[in-house]
C-alpha cells in the first residue's frame, strides 16, 4: 500500500468575485520532504496556504493532510504546526503563557508543556524572554514566539508562511538552522517565501507559482536540469591599460558569450556558455589582444537561474 503524502493539494482555485487569487494549484509534499512554495509578492502563496490549512474555503479543489481531507479540520490538522502570514500575539501575555495556552489546546499536561516550551524557546533564542510581555518585543522577537508556538506540539508536518519575515540576518540563519535540524526527525515542511536562499538551503523540492498558477513543481535538481539547466563559465579578464570600447565589443560579439560586465577601467567579467570550440576562440582573442585571464570558474545552473527563467517578463513588484 502506497504511503499517503504529508500534504496533497489538487486543483485548488479561490475566487473573490471576478478576481481569481489562485487557479488550479496542485502540489504534493512527500513525508519527510521539505518543499519551498516560491513566487514573487502577490503570486498567491499566502492564499494557497490559507486554503491548505482550512483558514479559508476554496472555490474548488481538495486538500489532504496525511490522507485526511481538510474538511475534517480537527483530524487533518492534529499533527500540523503552522504560521500563516504574521499573526499578532496578545501583547499582555508572555511567551510562557502563550505556550501554556497552546499546549492546553493540544491536550498536553503541565509537565510536557514545560519541557516542550523550554525546548522550542531555546531553539528560537527566546528562553531568557519567557516571562516578559510580548507587547514590548520587536517584530522579529514576536515572530520567533509564534514560530515556537508552531513547533510546541512536536508536529509531523510544518506549514510556514514567510517565517523569517521581520528577522535580522542572525535570526534568519538561526531559524533556518532550527528547521534544518528537524530533517533528522522525519518531519515534513511546506514553507512559502520569496527568498531563494531559504529554499536552496532547506528544501529538496519546490513549487513555483506566479499570478496564482503553478509554473513548475518537483525536485529542485530535476527542475533545474529541465529549465535553464546549462552550465556557464565566468572569466575575469584584466588589462594593463583601460579597455577600449572596441575590445569590449569584440569580446561581447564572440559566440557563446552571454554578458560582459566592466568591473573597472582595466577589468571585465565575462559570462560564457558555449561549446569548447567557441571557448577556444574567445581565449585566443583575449591573448591576441594582449589581455590576461586572471581567473576562470565554472558555475552550474541553480535555483536562481530557474526562478529567473520562469518569471521572465514579470514586472517588479
Amino acid at each position: 500500500m502506497t504511503e499517503e503524502p504529508a500534504i496533497e493539494a489538487i486543483g485548488l482555485t479561490k475566487q473573490y468575485g471576478s478576481f481569481t487569487a489562485i487557479s488550479n494549484v496542485s502540489l504534493r509534499v512527500e513525508k519527510g520532504d521539505y518543499m519551498g512554495l516560491l513566487g514573487p509578492n502577490g503570486a498567491g502563496k499566502s492564499t494557497t496556504l490559507k486554503v491548505m490549512t482550512g483558514l479559508i474555503l476554496p472555490t474548488s479543489g481538495t486538500v489532504k493532510i496525511e490522507g485526511v481531507d481538510i474538511k475534517n479540520h480537527r483530524k487533518a490538522m492534529a499533527h500540523v504546526g503552522c504560521v500563516i502570514e504574521t499573526p499578532e500575539p496578545y501583547p499582555s501575555w508572555t511567551p510562557a503563557e502563550m505556550l501554556e495556552y497552546v499546549g492546553r489546546i493540544y491536550g498536553l499536561d503541565s509537565r510536557e508543556i514545560a519541557i516542550r516550551s523550554r525546548d522550542v524557546l531555546e531553539i528560537m533564542k527566546m528562553w531568557e524572554w519567557r516571562d516578559k510581555s510580548v507587547g514590548g518585543f520587536s517584530k522579529g522577537m514576536r515572530q520567533r514566539v509564534v514560530l515556537a508556538q508552531a513547533l510546541l506540539p512536536n508536529p509531523r508536518t510544518i506549514i510556514l508562511d514567510e517565517p523569517t519575515s521581520g528577522l535580522d540576518p542572525r535570526g534568519m540563519i538561526e531559524v533556518r538552522q532550527a528547521l534544518s535540524a528537524m530533517k533528522s526527525k522525519d518531519r515534513s515542511l511546506l514553507i512559502s517565501t520569496h527568498i531563494l536562499k531559504e529554499v536552496s538551503e532547506l528544501c529538496g523540492s519546490v513549487t513555483m507559482i506566479r499570478d496564482g498558477r503553478v509554473m513548475a513543481s518537483g525536485h529542485v535538481s530535476e527542475l533545474i536540469n529541465g529549465v535553464g539547466g546549462s552550465r556557464s563559465v565566468m572569466l575575469n579578464i584584466r588589462s594593463r591599460r583601460p579597455f577600449t570600447p572596441d575590445i569590449v565589443r569584440d569580446i561581447g560579439g564572440c559566440s557563446g558569450v552571454v554578458s560582459v560586465d566592466c568591473a573597472g577601467e582595466c577589468e571585465v567579467h565575462v559570462k560564457f556558455s558555449g561549446t569548447s570550440e567557441e571557448q577556444e576562440h574567445l581565449v585566443g582573442l583575449v591573448y591576441s589582444s594582449g589581455l590576461g585571464i586572471m581567473s576562470v570558474s565554472e558555475k552550474g545552473a541553480d535555483l536562481e537561474s530557474l526562478y529567473m527563467e520562469l518569471t521572465k517578463g514579470d514586472d517588479v513588484r
